[in-house]
């Protein structure tokens, strides 16, 4: 296990006696729990990026198993769950208290209840703090579509458009996502006590939403975790995909760049190509195997033009992602 005093990241800090809020970027990946672990173990509260749920408790009590939690909560990445939960439940064990606290995603589920239920939008739309939820899901989801529709056939301009739409609706639900959990965060403050907020890379409108509620409350941190991985493979504390910055521009209402925001859209296209999507796990030879992917592949497509990544993609369209790293390695050569 490793300990705060052997992390050159993770160093002990000195709190005043005000509560504190660590907000960590992180992601699902097996390879970020031995980076995320340091910083846990020096907080009380672990405030997951999750909706509450029935099974958490009976979990980290150990009344039910990891491998039945997650068969019954349906995880996206089986086997970082796996690895995370039952460093969550050793964690519960030594009393740190862990919450779930994602309160767009527990309306969310509300409201596909309500649809299985037999309600109709209609119904939905009754209730103000569904409906705005539901509303943003709804132009996401439809620009999402279109999207994918676009990129089957359409030409490489029309896709492009389809990209910065859906950035721009997905832009919307993530300033309301990320205002709702802030303010069910600063609810959650109180005492003198550290909180580790755990949130994904593309949430930074957290982080301001969060200093605004601050008012000298408490004592605010930001961490991205891998940031000694990104340092030791770049040089620099934090790398960001090309569509991940073209939502962050919309999420922060920065000033229209048609050329710009079209150039990130056409390298996010070439990006999801190319990136690894099974899920990978770290090994003695390769420390952070999904991070050195997204970097590699962030790397090659920051150095495409706009009609390189119109040729590129036009040539990939129909072929796997395989085919895709053939065909982009021989663009580099």
């Amino acid at each position: 296990m490793t300990h705060l005093s052997s992390s050159p990241h993770c160093p002990e800090p000195s709190f005043p006696m005000t509560p504190v809020v660590t907000v960590c970027f992180t992601s699902h990946r097996a390879e970020t729990i031995p980076f995320a672990l340091p910083f846990m173990e020096q907080h009380d509260v672990i405030v997951l990026e999750e909706a509450p749920n029935e099974n958490l408790l009976p979990l980290l009590k150990k009344k039910m198993s990891v491998d039945t939690y997650i068969l019954e909560e349906g995880f996206e990445f089986p086997e970082f769950s796996k690895r995370y939960y039952r460093l969550l439940r050793s964690l519960h064990a030594r009393g740190k208290e862990i919450v779930q606290v994602e309160p767009y995603l527990e309306r969310l589920i509300c409201i596909h209840t309500l649809f299985a239920e037999g309600k109709q939008p209609s119904d939905i739309e009754q209730s103000p703090s569904l409906n705005i939820v539901y509303r943003a899901e709804r132009e996401a989801t439809r620009a999402l579509f279109r999207y994918y529709e676009a990129s089957m056939t359409a030409p490489f301009d029309e896709v492009i458009e389809s990209v910065r739409n859906f950035a721009t609706s997905d832009a919307v639900r993530f300033r309301i996502r990320d205002t709702m959990r802030a303010h069910a965060i600063a609810h959650l403050v109180r005492d003198e006590k550290k909180y580790y907020i755990e949130t994904g890379g593309i949430h930074r409108f957290l982080v301001k939403i969060l200093r605004n509620l601050c008012r000298g409350r408490w004592t605010m941190r930001v961490e991205t975790l891998m940031t000694p991985e990104y340092e030791r493979l770049t040089g620099q504390q934090d790398v960001l995909a090309p569509g991940d910055i073209l939502t962050l521009h919309y999420v922060f209402g920065k000033r229209e760049n048609v050329s710009f925001e079209r150039l990130l859209a056409a390298r996010s296209l070439i990006y999801i190509m190319l990136l690894e999507k099974n899920e990978m796990l770290p090994s003695r030879a390769v420390r952070a195997p999904h991070l050195e992917n997204e970097i590699a592949v962030t790397r090659f497509v920051n150095r495409l033009s706009l009609s390189q990544c119109r040729e590129l993609f036009e040539t990939m369209r129909s072929h796997s992602r395989r085919e895709a790293l053939e065909i982009a390695a021989s663009h580099l050569a």
